[in-house]
């Protein structure tokens, strides 16, 4: 499964507490304004300048229509352009699209589980039963759904870095962010529908202005069981051929009426076939195909080891509560789910780091480029001395590596909020320059406002989860370690957990709002277990927390730089890394050789119910009630799942899969593993995208589901809704 997930609040707090910065070494301040530079020279490039290791998620604003004509003879004009774009929607973790004039989207089931627990009734789950509208009235709203849609695009690199000139990195930053401010303020214009963000391309080779319309009233129409969206669970997750059903259906309203749209994805009845251009539209979320040499290292020795510990731990944790009844077993599923698809998706990642066929390439390119920056005067003296710039404050960075896991408030939901509370008054006293990036800026009044939002809090879980990463700690840091001996004093993880827990009053949201207006001196006065021993962890944390932001801030300027480098060299000609915004990709349908053989275009509904008989229909590839009762009535050879060569990573999740003639051929619900390692360097010989076929979609939802209703409305047929 391909999937973005937002920060939680708890999240964000633990990053406002956290001493380490940036997880892939990103760039977060602008670097001085780079002087005009003739182009450095290009590697070899293939059809219209295309250079296919950078991949093909095109921006709407510079698709690639002469590198199309060459190989497709594909050439959209403008209004084919537009029409597709606003057709395309965001949701707050995935990608959907507009699929008839009523407002019906089309997305995975997976990028909806929030929706589908949340209007299930308390005697049925609609994740195990599956659900189905039988009518408008019976569609129900999601809460906290909502889905945007991309209005324009516009350049606004120069006015950033006419405003970023100091010379110090944080005023830089300052200056930054206060224009980037003004610039989303002026457009949104206190229109709480509009949505203004602007998105850094080529790590600030390019700023872009960013406009959407929030839609807010979305509701569930359809979504399959559970067993047919994922079939074949974790074992099959990342893996083809594949026989899932991962579809969700939702709609638009506007004045509790279906909204009314022009812009939609007519429905392809035939679908695609091998050989054919496919185009998906979809918001990839991050892609690292700029980074340098060291930062990949970075990822692949440091972050990536770090975060599958920390996911595991988690994931047993859960698994363990989850077996506990089916109320565990409902409350955690959606929790577990994204366990288990992330620690699948970054060890694929890593994968690609640790092949040296792919290193080697990363640094045969960086070689070449640093060497023809190198060569002119000009180029150089800008831009020659970032990667070294960067590799050298993350070996500084390696060194303490360690600490800056777990010399924090990490675990805990609790903790988290402990040492915010803890961090708050502290940084307040300080210069805005002076403080953790975190709180430069309105961090401040942000971390105040989400300590003091109301928010559940399960003990138990706090518990087993604090509990683990004092474990963790206790495993990794040396028994003579300050941080343990602060905290543990000795005593086991789990005996500290419990006692932190047992009479901390930080669950109560108007206890910690007392705390944040009481500042320094009520922070300093309190006997609550969390606050006290986060009154410890933060002169042993706030040393290294310091440090890293220093190193954060060389790395990123630099990075900025490489990415300044780029741009001055390709332009548009390369696509951006994914930034969660939305994008345009190529490819066509094909199969690949896999394991000694081949791997077919498309799967059947045979294939589904073999796989399951091969596994005597035991979960994950049992075959539900409804399913099995109705599979005489489906024709099994019509294609269920198919693959294709378009570039795709985790965001894509929903996107749709179109024609030429912009109809809607299929759906994204993931990559094959093999796809994986295409974070960091494109590939296509083995790499595959892959989507549920419209023919599929339409043979189940008439068949299986008894859905004509929504089948009409997506082909079309006898009118609106």
């Amino acid at each position: 499964m391909l999937r973005v997930r937002p920060p939680s609040s708890a999240l964000l707090l633990a990053l406002a507490a956290a001493p380490v910065a940036a997880q892939t070494k990103a760039p977060v301040r602008p670097a001085p304004r780079a002087r005009a530079a003739r182009p450095a020279a290009r590697p070899a490039t293939g059809p219209a300048g295309f250079i296919k290791e950078f991949g093909t998620m095109w921006t709407f604003d510079a698709p690639p229509l002469e590198y199309w004509k060459a190989t497709y003879g594909f050439t959209p004009d403008q209004a084919w352009l537009d029409h597709v774009r606003l057709a395309s929607v965001r949701l707050s973790n995935c990608s959907s699209s507009f699929v008839s004039p009523d407002g019906l989207i089309m997305t995975n089931h997976h990028c909806a589980r929030a929706c589908i627990s949340a209007v299930s009734p308390a005697d049925t789950n609609y994740q195990r039963t599956g659900f189905v509208a039988r009518s408008l009235g019976e569609e129900k709203r999601c809460p906290g759904f909502y889905v945007d849609q991309l209005q324009s695009m516009s350049d606004v690199t120069g006015r950033i870095r006419s405003a970023a000139t100091a010379a110090a990195a944080a005023k830089r930053v300052a200056q930054r962010d206060s224009v980037i401010g003004a610039i989303q303020r002026e457009c949104a214009g206190g229109d709480s529908s509009t949505i203004c963000q602007v998105v850094t391309f080529y790590q600030g080779g390019m700023y872009s202005l960013y406009k959407y319309h929030r839609f807010s009233d979305i509701r569930l129409v359809m979504a399959p069981e559970e067993e047919l969206s994922f079939f074949g669970g974790d074992p099959d997750n990342f893996t083809y051929p594949r026989y899932d059903l991962d579809i969700s259906l939702l709609r638009a309203y506007q004045d509790d009426k279906p909204m009314p749209v022009r812009n939609y994805l007519k429905w392809s009845k035939a679908g695609a076939k091998e050989g054919d251009l496919v185009l998906v539209t979809g918001n990839p979320g991050s892609t690292g195909r700029l980074l340098t040499m060291a930062q990949l290292e970075w990822l692949r020795d440091v972050q990536y080891p770090g975060t599958l510990a920390a996911l595991e731990r988690n994931n047993r944790m859960y698994q363990d509560l989850s077996a506990g009844s089916e109320a565990a077993k409902r409350k955690y599923e959606n929790t577990i789910f994204g366990l288990q698809n992330s620690i699948k998706a970054i060890t694929g990642y890593r994968a690609g780091l640790l092949d040296s066929t792919i290193m080697a390439k990363k640094a045969a390119f960086e070689r070449e480029f640093r060497g023809r920056i190198a060569a002119d005067p000009k180029l150089r003296a800008e831009y020659g001395g970032a990667w070294d710039a960067i590799a050298g404050a993350i070996r500084e960075e390696r060194g303490f590596a360690l600490q800056s896991r777990y010399y924090g408030f990490g675990g805990s939901q609790l903790l988290g909020l402990a040492g915010a509370l803890v961090r708050l008054p502290e940084q307040a006293a300080l210069p805005d320059s002076a403080r953790l990036p975190q709180y430069r800026g309105d961090g401040l009044a942000r971390i105040k406002g989400l300590i003091a939002r109301d928010m559940p809090v399960d003990l138990e879980l706090e518990r087993r989860l604090l509990a683990a990463q004092l474990t963790a700690a206790r495993a990794e840091l040396p028994a003579t370690d300050p941080f343990l001996r602060a905290v543990l004093a000795g005593r086991s993880p789990e005996d500290v957990a419990a006692a932190l827990l047992k009479d901390t009053k930080l669950g109560d949201a108007a206890v910690r709002q007392q705390l944040v207006d009481g500042g320094a001196k009520a922070v300093a006065g309190s006997d609550d277990p969390l606050i006290v021993v986060a009154r410890k962890i933060a002169p042993l944390s706030r040393a290294f927390a310091t440090r890293s932001a220093r190193l954060e801030a060389v790395i990123s300027a630099n990075a900025e730089k490489v990415g300044q480098a780029i741009y001055a060299a390709y332009g548009k000609a390369l696509p951006p890394d994914a930034t969660f915004t939305l994008r345009i990709t190529d490819g066509v349908m094909k199969g690949y050789p896999m394991n000694g053989t081949e791997a077919p275009a498309q799967t059947s509904f045979y294939g589904l119910f073999a796989r399951s008989a091969e596994f005597g229909d035991k979960p994950p590839f049992h075959i539900p009630e409804r399913w099995a009762t109705r599979k005489d009535s489906l024709t099994m050879t019509k294609p269920f799942d198919f693959v294709t060569t378009n570039d795709i990573i985790g965001g894509n999740s929903g996107s749709p899969m179109i024609n030429r003639d912009a109809e809607v051929v299929g759906l994204i619900f993931d990559g094959n593993i093999e796809s994986l390692p295409n974070r960091f360097i494109f590939t296509d010989e083995v790499a595959r995208s892959v989507g549920v076929h419209s023919v599929g979609i339409i043979e189940a939802l008439r068949k299986i589901y008894q859905a004509d209703r929504i089948a009409n409305e997506l082909e079309g047929v006898n009118g609106g809704v």
